[in-house]
């Protein structure tokens, strides 16, 4: 069983891939969107904002529980699990080093430059809040929260998906609850996005754990019929859809309309040919995120600036130039300091 897991996890980089580079393509949209201050509609950014967050959680999900459940890992103790070259120890290092740290390290680099853009003041306990906080890349913030609850979860050694999907609807959903009712703090390390993101990671793994019956279900007339619900509920429905983790507003239906665009990207991508750039976007997609804020940021100003008559033509143009600028920047960093990206690479 593990050994076909492991070719399945070969078979399936290409669309997990795809999906994040998707994801962080119209990341860089919807930025360059609000910094540029245009906006294309209602309806257009109720779509984006279906899956250019949310679907990175739940492919997270899926590799997350596919690695973490699947055999021989699953049938190790819990002090075998979390020994030094075991399953729990190595999801906890990834999260420092592969999260946290390069968090850190690039909100830092950051911050004087965007204090100086946007105009802001400088002070000491904003720096510590936007670089240890957490606070200047909530994304991966609450994706760190979100894994280390589950490597809690998974210290129980329960084999069963239907656990942790149980354990992480309760603790969205109570988070859910605790926000909309003004019981919660500032979001430090954006801990209430990331326990409420539990869900998606959980839809991510449930996925996993039923991923040939729901794919045998990939037929025309079935997509046709889920693409339709999906566009009437984000047309229609967008009051009680909204499912924007961000702005900790997402509501029942919203988890319904999201979680459909999730099941059709994975569907769609799954039969689409891999196109190499997307796939290196995706490959780093974290890279691409670090830098999604403040490019889009600088170059709306520098727009603003050069070129203030012609908005709408600028848009896509903007929307281009950062994602252009962001792959050469990470493919500079992969040639010459990859370790940002993992710190354990250093002694390497």
């Amino acid at each position: 069983m593990y050994n076909s897991e492991l070719v399945s996890a070969k078979k399936n980089i290409k669309w997990i891939n795809l999906i994040k580079a998707t994801c962080i393509v119209f990341v860089f949209f919807r930025h360059v969107e609000i910094n540029y201050d245009l906006y294309l509609g209602d309806f257009f950014d109720g779509i984006i904002s279906t899956f250019y967050v949310n679907a990175f959680f739940f492919v997270s999900g899926y590799l997350l529980y596919r690695k973490q459940l699947s055999e021989p890992l699953v049938k190790e103790t819990l002090g075998r699990y979390i020994s030094k070259d075991g399953g729990g120890r190595t999801l906890a290092f990834n999260v420092l080093y592969r999260i946290v740290i390069p968090s850190i390290i690039f909100a830092a680099f950051e911050f004087f430059p965007s204090c100086i853009i946007q105009g802001r003041g400088v002070s000491v306990g904003n720096m510590l809040y936007k670089t240890i906080g957490g606070g200047t890349y909530w994304f991966t913030s609450a994706l760190a929260v979100a894994q280390i609850v589950i490597l809690i979860f998974l210290c129980s050694r329960k084999k069963s998906m239907w656990f942790y999907v149980f354990f992480s609807i309760i603790i969205g959903f109570l988070t859910l609850w605790v926000v909309n009712n003004g019981y919660s703090t500032n979001g430090f390390w954006a801990w209430r996005e990331g326990l409420i993101s539990l869900i998606f990671l959980a839809m991510g793994g449930l996925y996993w754990k039923y991923e040939r019956q729901i794919d045998s279900l990939r037929k025309w007339w079935v997509i046709i019929l889920l693409l339709g619900l999906y566009l009437w509920m984000v047309s229609k429905c967008r009051d009680l859809c909204n499912p924007g983790l961000n702005t900790l507003t997402i509501q029942p239906l919203g988890f319904l309309t999201s979680l459909l665009s999730c099941i059709l990207l994975v569907w769609v991508f799954k039969i689409s040919p891999e196109w190499k750039p997307l796939s290196f976007i995706g490959q780093y997609s974290l890279g691409f995120y670090f830098m999604s804020g403040a490019l889009p940021i600088t170059m709306s100003k520098v727009a603003h600036y050069l070129a203030p008559g012609i908005y709408g033509l600028l848009l896509p143009v903007l929307w281009v130039i950062c994602i252009v600028i962001a792959y050469l920047a990470v493919m500079i960093i992969n040639r010459w300091v990859p370790w940002l990206w993992d710190l354990r690479k250093v002694r390497q």
